[in-house]
């Protein structure tokens, strides 16, 4: 038996009106809901399964739903904490990695949270964004949690997920997403605790997300970056992450930086997966870029990491024209007719209470980011945060940017619309 741990709800059947399904048969149900999002044709699900396509490890997401309801045969306490003590022991039985350990832990012990909050919580409250903001802390917890509550209570019964419920859940998600992305640039922090006064000093001003979204040992090593490079003028760092690359950059800002490192990046042949850009009120930026190398470059040419490690440096410091680099790599061939992505803009004045929020979805291409990231710095505008992610050949892009420490102004916004779908088609 792989899952001793599931005998407890062998046919447990739950004694109300509510639940058409022993518990074992609703874990399974519910399993199935979600693969089926997969490949749904319901146009009440598409959102559903496109934030199921986003996400990176869906693997913990099914082991999360496995378990979620596996203390429900214990006889006193939460059942929720039961199931957490079981899923810990078949994690450390089957050699669960830590970061992987810990999203599952989350959501079994919060599987409930958002259910509870559509059925007490006014979803127009204030209160109820940043009580939700608090649960879940990150988008990416965010995304999952919503993938499970969603399963979950397709599980239920036959109707339980009906059109209204899929509505509200949506809604939810949303009022939770725009909490988290709202304190992007606003919120800042201004007294940080840390062990010495030098990381204390490394944390003042960087957004609050920042926090939220890096683990204690992420901030470590980009404290250590931080430090090293002070008498350089920059920090680099490119390692190998689960058949990715991770490259994070600590330095201080210049107009152009994003995009010459992005730049530089494609001209190496690299393909962008995620990107995000923290800047402090000191002018120091971190930048920190998910790259596949498609080529093996790295991987077969070990020599070549140092020579990409110094390329990079030489591009930061404006030694090294980023558009030497971009001009030798070959043009790639274009997706066929069906797949064509329609490239969008759009701006959201009120995301943020000091920046316009900026999302650009266009057809993935090398260079993509670094000629989006050019455009607005070459209309004047700045870059204080941004979000990257891939969908196969879909880019989806988001910046946080402002015009002379203010948001843009509806003229500006309609001119560097077309500027920025300009730079969303490739070079002919």
């Amino acid at each position: 038996v792989l899952f001793p741990e599931w005998k407890g709800i062998d046919c447990l059947v739950l004694r109300d009106f509510h639940h058409r399904y022993t518990v074992d048969e609703h874990t399974l149900v519910s399993i199935r809901a979600l693969e089926e999002l997969r490949t749904t044709a319901d146009p009440s699900r598409a959102q559903f399964a496109e934030l199921f396509a986003e996400i990176e490890r869906p693997g913990l997401l099914l082991f999360a739903l496995l378990f979620h309801d596996a203390g429900k045969a214990a006889q006193s306490g939460v059942h929720t904490d039961e199931s957490v003590r079981l899923a810990r022991e078949a994690m450390a039985r089957i050699g669960t990695p830590r970061d992987a350990g810990e999203m599952i832990q989350f959501l079994i012990e919060r599987h409930l949270d958002l259910s509870a909050a559509l059925n007490s919580r006014d979803l127009g409250e204030a209160a109820t964004a940043k009580y939700l903001s608090n649960r879940v802390e990150t988008v990416e917890r965010l995304k999952y949690l919503t993938l499970l509550t969603y399963a979950d209570i397709s599980a239920v019964n036959p109707t339980a997920m009906n059109p209204w419920r899929l509505d509200q859940l949506w809604r939810l998600y949303m009022v939770a997403y725009n909490e988290l992305t709202n304190e992007l640039d606003s919120d800042r922090i201004e007294l940080p605790t840390a062990d010495s006064p030098a990381k204390a000093k490394f944390l003042e001003g960087l957004p609050t997300r920042y926090l939220r979204t890096h683990t204690p040992e992420e901030i470590e090593t980009h404290f250590q970056l931080w430090r090293s490079g002070a008498s350089r003028g920059v920090g680099i760092d490119v390692k190998r992450l689960n058949g990715v690359y991770l490259l994070t950059v600590v330095t201080l800002d210049r107009p152009f930086l994003f995009a010459s490192l992005a730049g530089a990046l494609a001209g190496f042949g690299m393909n962008i997966l995620k990107a995000e850009a923290f800047a402090n009120r000191r002018g120091e930026v971190l930048d920190t870029f998910i790259f596949a190398d498609p080529n093996r470059t790295l991987d077969l040419n070990p020599t070549e990491v140092d020579r990409f490690r110094f390329t990079l440096e030489r591009v930061i410091t404006g030694k090294l024209d980023v558009s030497r680099l971009l001009g030798t790599r070959p043009k790639p061939r274009r997706p066929t007719r069906q797949f064509r992505i329609r490239p969008s803009v759009s701006f959201a004045a009120n995301a943020s209470p000091t920046a316009t929020l900026v999302e650009i979805v266009a057809e993935d291409r090398p260079g993509l980011l670094y000629d989006l990231a050019r455009t607005f710095s070459s209309s004047g505008a700045n870059i204080g945060v941004v979000l990257v992610d891939t969908e196969a050949q879909k880019a989806i892009d988001v910046f946080y940017v402002t015009m002379g420490g203010a948001k843009l102004s509806p003229a500006f916004e309609a001119s560097l619309c077309d500027a920025l779908l300009a730079a969303c088609r490739p070079a002919a």
